[in-house]
């Protein structure tokens, strides 16, 4: 499996995308990660069976389980009733033991989009590696392009493979998943990201898989950013 593989998994991962986009929204104040050496990330709960375990629990945990309940993060109006902890008791239980809350701020625009969580993700996943700056948090698209990651720059468009990483512009960052090859038109490719301002829910949302257009084929200097020869694309890989 490579990390084209392991990309499309994480877009299929529910619990992942959908924090994503709850966070980019500002819904809540976390996202969830499989990495645990993200600086502010916070671990499932050893158990939760009464009110005292509530009591026992960090602010960070308190924070995602009132999520996972369908309260607000801030977890105010929960009362100490049979009902509520019922729901904390069920969040609890659906809490992978593998993810992990992760609280980064959110009060810069920039932060709120997760892209670079998305490849992060993906790199730890494969190799079990964090694609991390010195503190703890994942590299940044500009941080990318500019060097400061350990990952290396393509020579050129035509050594780009599935897996690669491509930085389109300045702020975004996504992995190839495909390459095409086309007869007539120039060539394109398909990725997989986040931060894409949609819900995983929608086409094209946070974790799908999307393609160069037949309308960037047609024309490929206005078509869209997944024409493979596009000089605004620069591709990195492991």
């Amino acid at each position: 499996m490579n990390l084209a593989d392991v990309a499309i998994n994480l877009g299929n991962n529910d619990k992942i995308m959908n924090s994503y986009y709850a966070f980019h929204k500002t819904k809540q104040n976390w996202f969830f990660s499989p990495n645990p050496h993200l600086n502010q990330a916070a671990s499932k709960p050893t158990s939760f069976d009464k009110w005292s375990s509530w009591d026992r629990i960090s602010g960070k945990q308190r924070m995602t389980l009132a999520v996972l309940a369908g309260f607000h993060y801030t977890a105010k109006k929960i009362k100490r009733n049979d009902q509520d902890f019922a729901k904390l008791r069920k969040a609890f239980l659906d809490w992978p033991n593998d993810l992990y809350s992760v609280f980064w701020s959110n009060d810069d625009n920039k932060k709120v989009w997760l892209c670079n969580v998305f490849v992060g993700d993906a790199i730890y996943l494969f190799n079990k590696r964090s694609f991390t700056s010195g503190n703890n948090h994942y590299y940044d698209p500009e941080q990318i392009l500019n060097g400061k990651s350990f990952l290396h720059k393509r020579d050129g468009f035509k050594d780009v493979i599935e897996g690669d990483i491509v930085v389109i512009g300045t702020g975004h960052v996504e992995i190839v998943t495909r390459i095409e090859k086309n007869w007539v038109f120039d060539d394109g490719f398909c990725s997989v990201g986040a931060g894409r301002g949609l819900s995983p829910d929608r086409s094209g949302g946070d974790g799908t898989v999307k393609c160069d257009s037949d309308f960037g084929r047609f024309l490929p200097k206005i078509g869209g950013p997944r024409e493979i020869e596009d000089s605004n694309n620069t591709y990195f890989y492991l």
